[in-house]
């Protein structure tokens, strides 16, 4: 989970001195920078792997925005390696982890038109001074750069030094982690004009760590609604186990082993720690509240889980009721005439 939040905040910082002058925005993984004073990030998806000494994040960003730059700033419990990532892999996932549909009739009655329920599902000590740089590759139009060691001050001086301007309550939010060691990813990307509006391309993220964990606190800074959806791998279902879990509305979305389900080739890499794929969307609406980070543990079962959608097919029984109402009245009124008709015969006869 760091490695995602590292990488997100890596590429924004990266993205920063191109931006330059930017406004500071934050996301579930850190600060983003933008020219686009309207910019928000409209989900997060992470994919989190781990074998109890290195964390693998696979994460990727979906902007709503009419910029062509942006950047992230994003720290790690210890230095992250930068590569690209598989474009299809979120999809492959989505598909993997789509609720199970279940058909079922429904009968009406009235002229209003019926509508379907939309989505009717059942869920259930750092050093100071100045940061070292450890390494920087270019990914395409991405560029990262890992950055070791140094206090806030130090931090934000390469920081602004290299372009990436971070309003001062963003920047902060490195304070608590620089403190306690962590290295920093910073990340930049442009394009050839057209606007970062969309799902971006997904970024991989190693570095060392025993725990899943993907870092939140900088998200305190958002001013909107934050929707994070995370996929974790490893030899067992997983759940929140942080303290802010139970004050966020944190949805099991799926659970179940992949084996023999996937040819995607990060999936099968990712899986030789375990094959077991738990979704989790975590919805904050206050992200003012936010006092800690992700952090996943076992679950207490391993019992697959898959949510359930209904598609209800409406039929209207007006039509048929009011049909049958009228042939009902027709046949009586034809037997009633027959009846008549022979009683005046009858009468007639008897003159």
């Amino acid at each position: 989970m760091r490695r995602w939040w590292s990488l997100a905040c890596v590429f924004a910082l990266a993205a920063a001195p191109l931006v330059a002058p930017g406004v500071a925005t934050a996301c579930a993984c850190g600060g983003l920078i933008s020219p686009d004073p309207s910019l928000r990030v409209a989900d997060e998806m992470a994919l989190v792997a781990g074998d109890g000494t290195t964390e693998t994040v696979v994460m990727r960003l979906n902007l709503d925005t009419s910029a062509d730059n942006a950047a992230l700033v994003v720290p790690t419990p210890a230095p992250a390696t930068v590569t690209g990532a598989d474009p299809d892999v979120f999809d492959e996932l989505a598909a993997l982890s789509a609720p199970r549909v279940e058909k079922l009739r429904r009968w009406t009655w009235g002229w209003a038109n019926a509508e379907a329920p939309s989505g009717e599902g059942v869920m259930i000590g750092a050093v100071p001074g100045a940061p070292t740089v450890l390494s920087q590759v270019q990914l395409g139009p991405l560029e990262a750069t890992t950055l070791s060691g140094g206090d806030l001050a130090g931090v934000r001086e390469w920081l602004s030094g290299n372009g990436y301007d971070l309003r001062p309550e963003i920047s902060a939010g490195l304070d608590p982690y620089l403190r306690a060691g962590w290295s920093v990813v910073a990340m930049r990307l442009t394009t050839d004009g057209e606007p970062l509006d969309g799902p971006l391309a997904p970024v991989t993220l190693r570095f060392a760590s025993d725990e899943l964990m993907y870092p939140m606190r900088m998200s305190a800074e958002a001013s909107t609604p934050q929707t994070v959806v995370v996929y974790t791998l490893g030899e067992h279902k997983t759940r929140r186990i942080d303290r802010d879990a139970a004050d966020q509305y944190v949805n099991l979305d799926y659970a179940g082993p992949l084996a023999g389900r996937t040819g995607d080739t990060t999936l099968l890499g990712l899986s030789d720690s375990g094959d077991y794929l738990t979704k989790t969307t975590t919805s904050i609406v206050d992200p003012e509240h936010i006092t800690s980070d992700f952090l996943f543990g076992p679950a207490p079962d391993d019992d697959p889980f898959q949510a359930v959608v209904y598609d209800y097919e409406y039929r209207n029984l007006t039509l048929p009721a009011l049909g049958a109402v009228a042939a009902v009245i027709v046949a009586g009124a034809t037997w009633t005439v027959i009846l008549i008709s022979r009683r005046v015969r009858r009468r007639t006869r008897a003159r």
